[in-house]
């Protein structure tokens, strides 16, 4: 038994010995194609991560300094498990000294 997620519908669901080594997502309307073999690498991948403490990046997969910095190989804004580019934390940054200045401008 392997418990896998599925990255288009994002659902999870346990494979059991009697499906296939190779085949598509049980959800209805989803057309990801799954290999056992992969997914028990990428399991395994994780469970020496974790023992070993790597921190990876959400987005690129590759090893990272902490949960809050800025991927070196890909070049997201990486915050606990979330990943964003750096022109959207530059949007809200200055979205938030708009309405700061708004604030006291008018106070």
């Amino acid at each position: 038994m392997l418990k896998m997620e599925c990255p288009d519908c994002l659902k999870s669901f346990i494979w059991t010995d009697s499906m296939p080594l190779k085949g598509k997502c049980p959800t209805i309307d989803c057309e990801w194609n799954y290999d056992v073999h992969q997914e028990l690498k990428k399991s395994v991948t994780k469970r020496e991560d974790e023992s070993k403490q790597i921190i990876r990046c959400p987005h690129c997969h590759q090893p990272i300094s902490s949960t809050l910095t800025i991927c070196e190989s890909c070049g997201e804004v990486i915050v606990g498990s979330k990943f964003f580019q750096k022109k959207y934390i530059l949007l809200a940054v200055a979205a938030v000294l708009i309405i700061l200045s708004l604030v006291y401008k008018f106070w």
